[in-house]
């Protein structure tokens, strides 16, 4: 379903949109607009896109530049970092438009959602390297998420580990399959957002979901086999 495409048709279309709408109706689109608009996270925000999709679906004639927006194919994230980051930067980037449409102030910059994002995962519990020597690991180990930042030292996410301090090999699989060592911030946004194919975040998932369901969708979101 073409989401991106969609909401820019939607920002274009604004005015009319809002004229095909009761008061209710309308008021009730641009709530899920606001919200989209504020919304750092990818998997939250395409939430709220598909819950506008599905409102306005419902509305709209079959022939009105939204719906038909909407039958266009959206393109996967790309596995390559750079590329992602420029796709991301694009689907934030529709949030513009539509904060002009709401007479909001101006939207953040790419560099500011990828800072939020990266704030984020930043702050989820997580071990240092002197923990995961305690637990006889390797802190340069490459199949290990590891999150450098700016004002402190490392921290390698706790998700990733058992309660006595192991790594399961479904983890390091992942992280494999993920490119792990090349994006770990991406890599721990995999694991923690929320999935679609999953129907919840993956890393609350190890260990009640077999392996292989992981490494599948895993696969998946590299466009693997």
């Amino acid at each position: 379903m073409g989401l991106s495409h969609a909401l820019a048709a939607l920002a274009e279309h604004w005015d009319d949109v809002r004229a095909r709408l009761s008061p209710a109706e309308f008021d009730e689109v641009r709530a899920l607009v606001e919200a989209f608009s504020r919304e750092g996270d990818r998997v939250a925000s395409e939430e709220l896109a598909e819950d506008i999709a599905d409102l306005l679906r419902a509305r709209l004639p079959r022939d009105h530049p939204f719906p038909a927006a909407l039958r266009a194919r959206e393109e996967r994230l790309a596995p390559d970092p750079a590329q992602r980051a420029a796709e991301l930067g694009r689907w934030f980037g529709l949030t513009g438009p539509l904060r002009v449409r709401l007479g909001g102030p101006p939207e953040p910059t790419a560099d500011e959602v990828e800072r939020e994002a990266e704030a984020r995962l930043l702050d989820v519990p997580a071990l240092d390297a002197d923990e995961l020597r305690a637990h006889g690991l390797d802190p340069g180990d490459p199949d290990l998420i590891r999150l450098d930042r700016a004002d402190g030292p490392a921290r390698w996410p706790a998700f990733q580990f058992t309660p006595d301090g192991g790594a399961p090999d479904v983890v390091r699989e992942v992280n494999r399959i993920l490119a792990a060592s090349d994006d770990p911030f991406g890599a721990a946004d995999w694991w923690l957002g929320g999935n679609g194919r999953l129907g919840d975040a993956p890393a609350r998932l190890i260990g009640t979901l077999p392996d292989a369901d992981l490494i599948a969708a895993a696969r998946a979101e590299t466009g693997g086999a």
